[in-house]
């Protein structure tokens, strides 16, 4: 039995739709390679040091030269436009080619095309080209690759594609951008196109999965490649577990599996080696033999894992094949996502902490603003009066002068600056109201960001133990007490789940809660209600679990680089 996982992507597809998985497939691709190019990327003059596969002159278009006269410049632009022709006309010549039944292999053009044109110019070295490489590998894959064409004919383009493509990444002369997205487009090449109507999964190549493993294996390839190259293999596992066509042999799956605990169990910590753990802990996931649950449960227990590795270790218990494993094992397991979900919440409680003293920071270095970190309070909808508050999340433009809305004033780092201008409402022309104190709230974008994150963890965390009901995931394969657990924890985080709206919903729930309790309790931001949200949380879990010490936040660990939570996503 396979626990299902809020977060599987391409499982949820069976529900959602056709359509669907393949889009998140790729989306997941994309967001890794998104992380990865930020280590293949070069400023300007750096960009010299690379070169780019010379381009057929038939194709070639150049900028004039820097000292050219207007004859040059003119004579320049005839040929560029000559060229241009040149490429939109042969462009056309081949897609006729193939949509007719024609074979590569027979049309010299094909190859001439290919080779002379279309991969020289995903390796031009400029920044303008580098930013599109994603682009133009969809481009690429719907211009020649219509799921009309022959299978011979998708065959033969399959074998010049991978062919040209492994000539690039080899290429250590290339720009590194360049050479990952090689690997990437071999990823995405199938055999067999997927269908919309009816339903119909692609059926990925075997040479191009052939071609992956070869990227693993090879000892002098750099490490980025490697990264991608799992990342079009994950695409490969995920189809065949659903479509079943065995194209992965066991001797494959074997052989994956060595490499997903290769990487894991490898004692480097720099940035690269952060995604290689990643993807291999995804891997694993997906390849669904029970005997991972032990090494995903090690990965959440170890003190020097990040945290999104951790994360992804959840997850890949949430996608493994259970039925008849060791019920002790399994309520092992249950703990230790019990323990990584109160620690995962103590950490979000500090860094949002974090980020408020950062902005007390902030305000006072850059707009000489000593703000106070006190509670607001929003209920009445009345603007707070202030003699030196800052400009309003907005930049300031909230906090002119008259201003009664909701959120005058507070943490924005534009305009407002200084007594009076966006001081809160209570600024030059301000109404009368009493001063209370500062406004002090994260802006928007932030709060989102952290509220994402929580309910994120509170959600996998919930569907991988027992779901919504509490009947499914790990609380069918854990004794009673293990099934108490869960149910009292996904209790907590359901609560947590609703109670983390604050802000969206009714910005003031808790704090009439609390008023219920006690009339004089202090109205509190929604950023100090999130932290505490958490706070509280955390320790509740610690208690479920019988744990005298509290939990310890975990470090959010390296790979600065696309958050797939928070700023990007896998």
């Amino acid at each position: 039995m396979a626990i299902s996982s809020s977060s599987n992507s391409v499982k949820s597809a069976l529900t959602s739709g056709f359509q669907s998985c393949l889009t998140n497939t790729t989306i997941k691709t994309i967001v890794a390679g998104i992380a990865v190019l930020a280590f293949a990327a070069c400023s300007e003059p750096a960009l010299a040091q690379f070169e780019s596969i010379p381009m057929n002159p038939r194709y070639a278009t150049e900028l004039p030269a820097f000292d050219a006269d207007q004859d040059e410049m003119d004579d320049t632009k005839k040929a560029n436009r000559a060229n241009e022709k040149n490429q939109r006309d042969d462009l056309s010549k081949v897609r006729s080619l193939l949509s007719s039944g024609g074979n590569p292999s027979d049309n010299p053009l094909v190859e001439q095309y290919f080779k002379g044109y279309v991969f020289p110019a995903m390796t031009v070295v400029d920044n303008r080209v580098l930013s599109q490489l994603g682009n133009m590998r969809a481009k690429f894959l719907k211009d020649f690759f219509d799921p009309r064409i022959s299978p011979a004919a998708r065959a033969a383009l399959i074998d010049l594609t991978i062919q040209q493509a492994r000539e690039a990444y080899r290429n250590n002369s290339l720009h590194p951008a360049a050479r990952l997205n090689m690997v990437y487009l071999i990823g995405m090449l199938d055999q067999t196109p997927g269908v919309r109507l009816p339903p119909q999964f692609p059926v990925p190549s075997k040479s191009a999965f052939d071609s992956l493993g070869d990227i693993l294996k090879s000892a002098d390839l750099p490490a980025f490649l490697k990264v991608a190259a799992l990342a079009g293999i994950q695409r490969h596992v995920e189809i065949d577990n659903i479509t079943k066509n065995g194209q992965l042999t066991d001797a494959n799956k074997t052989f994956l599996t060595d490499k997903g605990n290769e990487y894991l169990d490898s004692p480097s910590n720099d940035d690269l080696s952060y995604w290689l753990k990643r993807r291999g802990m995804q891997l694993l996931g997906e390849l669904g033999s029970a005997t991972t649950l032990k090494k995903a449960v090690s990965v959440m227990q170890s003190k020097d894992a990040g945290f999104w590795v951790k994360f992804d270790a959840m997850e890949a218990i949430g996608k493994l094949d259970l039925a008849g494993s060791n019920a002790t094992e399994n309520l092992e397991a249950t703990k230790a996502i019990a323990e990584f979900a109160s620690s995962a919440l103590l950490q979000e409680s500090e860094a949002i902490n974090g980020a408020i003293k950062q902005l007390v920071y902030d305000q006072i270095l850059f707009q000489d603003l000593d703000l106070i970190a006190t509670p607001t309070d929003y209920s009445s909808g009345a603007s707070v009066s202030s003699s030196s508050g800052g400009g309003g999340t907005d930049g300031g433009r909230s906090g002119g002068g008259g201003n009664s809305g909701k959120f005058t004033g507070g943490s924005g780092m534009g305009m407002g600056m200084g007594a009076g201008m966006g001081a809160g409402a209570g600024g030059f022309g301000g109404n009368d109201e009493v001063a209370t104190s500062d406004i002090l709230e994260l802006p928007v974008y932030q709060l989102n960001i952290f509220r994402r994150r929580i309910k994120t963890i509170a959600l996998t965390t919930t569907q991988i133990l027992g779901g919504a009901d509490g009947t499914g995931g790990m609380s069918k394969l854990v004794d009673e007490s293990g099934k108490d657990l869960i149910k009292k924890l996904n209790g907590e985080l359901s609560s947590l789940l609703q109670e983390s709206n604050v802000g969206i919903v009714d910005l003031d729930a808790r704090k009439r809660k609390d008023e219920d309790e006690d009339e004089n309790v202090e109205p509190k931001s929604v950023a100090n209600q999130l932290s505490e949200l958490c706070d509280e949380s955390s320790k509740k879990i610690d208690k479920l679990l019988g744990k005298e010490v509290p939990a310890e936040a975990d470090p959010l660990g390296a790979a600065p680089a696309a958050d797939p939570l928070g700023a990007a996503g896998n």
